[in-house]
């Protein structure tokens, strides 16, 4: 595992829940003593920022000026295909962003037991459904930032043996967006194809559509995984959940990427 990759994880981690919130009750613990005062602060503050971070709705809120592009309409595939001359103006290829690996999966029989994290395949299987109903070529973009194991081609083997779909281009190199795009832009600027179906989860597409049409290419959004719904089983969206959390984790680094323009 490089250490710069360790290093620059670890340090967006501290602004990241749940770990800014031990930093803040850790903060309240040493102060507690000697400035009783600005202890117990801290210490409400932490709890209000667990609390808050939480909830559903923060998630979505934070979410939502992130998701770029609304959902592709399977019904224009079949339209478009039966218009004369309307091939100029399609796109020419489906591009699929890697979103994480798992690594506790031996019964795949994968060296490492690797496989793909729940954010890769929900867009492994969006891109291979688009890839059908379009009659379009796939490229996949994902490298290994962990030093492990390349997304790239363990969404080759699940696109085509999983879902039937098979992938022409495998773009593995990559270790951030930036990188997916300038890669991913080389590969389809050689055999001509400028006009893309982009497909990753709707909270990365902002950042990701402005990194390939910095690179090049016509994008046509086509953005997956939205911020989720209140579960209808549980209580309002105010109440805390851990799949709240998730969902402003998520958000929360993903203005900060967009910050630093990765």
């Amino acid at each position: 595992m490089p250490f710069d990759w360790l290093a620059r994880n670890l340090l967006v981690s501290l602004f990241l829940p749940p770990a800014n919130v031990l930093v803040l009750a850790g903060l309240a613990f040493v102060l507690w003593r000697r400035c009783p005062r600005i202890g117990r602060v801290l210490a409400v503050v932490a709890v209000l920022a667990l609390w808050g971070q939480a909830m559903p709705w923060v998630g979505q809120w934070l979410s939502r000026p992130l998701e770029v592009g609304k959902a592709v309409d399977p019904k224009t595939f079949d339209t478009s295909l039966a218009v004369p001359g309307s091939a100029a103006t399609r796109a020419q290829a489906v591009v699929i962003l890697g979103g994480g690996m798992s690594f506790g999966s031996p019964e795949f029989g994968r060296e490492n037991a690797v496989d793909l994290s729940e954010a890769t395949l929900a867009r492994v299987r969006y891109g291979a459904f688009l890839a059908r109903r379009a009659q379009l070529p796939v490229l996949v973009s994902g490298g290994s930032p962990t030093g492990r194991a390349a997304e790239a081609p363990i969404m080759a083997q699940v696109a085509t043996d999983e879902f039937g779909v098979p992938v022409r281009w495998v773009e593995g190199q990559s270790l951030n967006t930036a990188q997916n795009a300038i890669f991913s832009a080389r590969m389809l600027s050689n055999v001509g194809v400028s006009r893309i179906y982009l497909v990753t989860s709707a909270w990365h597409m902002r950042r990701a559509r402005e990194q390939f049409e910095r690179a090049g290419l016509t994008v046509v959004p086509a953005p997956c995984c939205h911020a989720m719904t209140l579960e209808p089983d549980t209580v309002p969206g105010w109440w805390p959940t851990l799949e709240g959390m998730r969902m402003t984790r998520a958000a929360l680094r993903e203005w900060m990427a967009l910050g630093v323009g990765h």
